[in-house]
């Protein structure tokens, strides 16, 4: 019987890869679905087909995956799209009875920086509350409850994804060009990469094998790969050499750090209500200006002594000013270096057969050649390129 294989986010970078490749296999019929047409231009070029639907519409929703066997989410978006959306993605799934419900998750519910355990799947889930790993958590553990009420389900769990198109890619390239990018120490704390046709090929291979009770799978490259790899890899790409990224310590990186935000106080707003710097912009009106006026000279009539601890009460005491952090790092991408865990693909390649079928270096060399092609780094017009960017 031919799949009829509903590829939910079918426009972004995985939900692509994904089409593209199942496309070329011709064996089954790919229903592309996409929030809008933005993005898409890349899988107009296969002249599939796609299907514009909101995952907020049950009805609609339930329409377009009525009749398919097989679902695959790559979707991504606000949280009523991540939860609600999902749960539409989830009902709809099950009232089709589809055969299998393939989840994308992320290596980010394990914390960040990681539980040390989660070499493997079973280590304890410790996401930050709000953040994007906490996010994927709750959603993995709607698929998990959806698989218990009968819905044969898998989660795959990868870590950034390069290869062409990718986003992560990008970014570093971006911020070696512009030395916002530092390894940490020598390079070598642990780097969990998976190439984006490596992870297609994982999805591919769960449509039909693996567990059906939603559990979570680790897909990656397989490859004990170090950041001086990855960044060694990347900085020809940027313009640059390995030698020319800056290196950062454990202490000095922690100095980017961004600061908490501080915690609401009513006592604190009322003393920044009445401070010398609101005051001055409230004097700006003529009612508040008479009204600070009239405190003032209450004020003033109790003495010197009391209005200067009034102050020091509302302001605190003058302090000099402290050396500004120092500036030119991105402290979210290099503190990625700190993860220090390797996730196993163990139990992938023991429930779904999972062999990588390309290497890093051949995800490297294809990211590489898609980069140039992109930029037009191989034209007439590499040198104005370069100056105008």
């Amino acid at each position: 019987m031919k799949r009829r294989i509903a590829i939910v986010g079918a426009s972004g970078l995985v939900g692509a890869a994904l089409t593209e490749r199942l496309v070329e296999r011709g064996t089954d019929e790919i229903v592309a679905l996409i929030h809008s047409s933005g993005s898409a231009w890349r899988l107009t070029r296969r002249g599939l087909p796609l299907q514009q639907v909101d995952l907020l519409d049950r009805d609609a929703l339930g329409t377009t995956i009525s009749g398919c066997t097989h679902v695959v989410n790559c979707s991504r978006g606000d949280d009523k799209v991540m939860f609600t959306g999902l749960g539409n993605l989830l009902s709809a799934a099950r009232t089709a009875r589809v055969r299998r419900f393939v989840h994308l998750s992320s290596v980010m519910v394990y914390g960040d920086p990681p539980h040390p355990a989660s070499i493997n799947e079973d280590a304890p889930t410790l996401p930050a509350a709000r953040s994007y790993g906490a996010i994927k958590l709750a959603q993995d553990q709607m698929v998990a409850k959806a698989a218990s009420a009968g819905l044969s389900a898998v989660t795959l769990c990868p870590p950034n994804i390069g290869g062409p198109y990718s986003y992560y890619f990008n970014s570093l390239v971006g911020l070696l060009r512009s030395g916002e990018f530092a390894l940490l120490d020598d390079g070598s704390a642990v780097c969990n990469i998976v190439d984006v046709d490596n992870l297609a090929h994982a999805i591919i291979a769960a449509l039909d094998d693996g567990p059906e009770d939603g559990r979570r799978l680790f897909i990656t490259d397989d490859e004990p790969l170090v950041w001086s790899d990855l960044i060694g890899a990347l900085a020809p790409i940027a313009g640059i050499s390995l030698q020319d990224v800056p290196r950062v310590s454990r202490e000095a990186l922690s100095a980017y750090r961004p600061k908490d935000r501080p915690r609401a106080s009513l006592a604190k707003s009322l003393k920044h209500l009445i401070s010398s710097d609101v005051r001055q912009a409230m004097r700006k009106d003529p009612l508040w200006e008479r009204i600070d006026q009239g405190l003032r000279a209450t004020v003033a009539r109790l003495g010197s002594a009391t209005e200067t601890r009034m102050r020091l009460s509302i302001e605190g005491p003058m302090r000099p000013e402290k050396g500004r952090r120092r500036a030119g790092l991105n402290y979210a991408m290099c503190a990625q270096q700190l993860r220090g865990v390797r996730h196993s693909n163990a139990r992938a390649r023991e429930l779904l057969s999972y062999q990588p079928p390309h290497s890093f270096s051949q995800g490297i060399g294809a990211y590489a050649a898609w980069y140039r092609a992109h930029h037009g780094l191989d034209t007439g017009f590499a040198d104005l390129i370069s100056k105008l960017s």
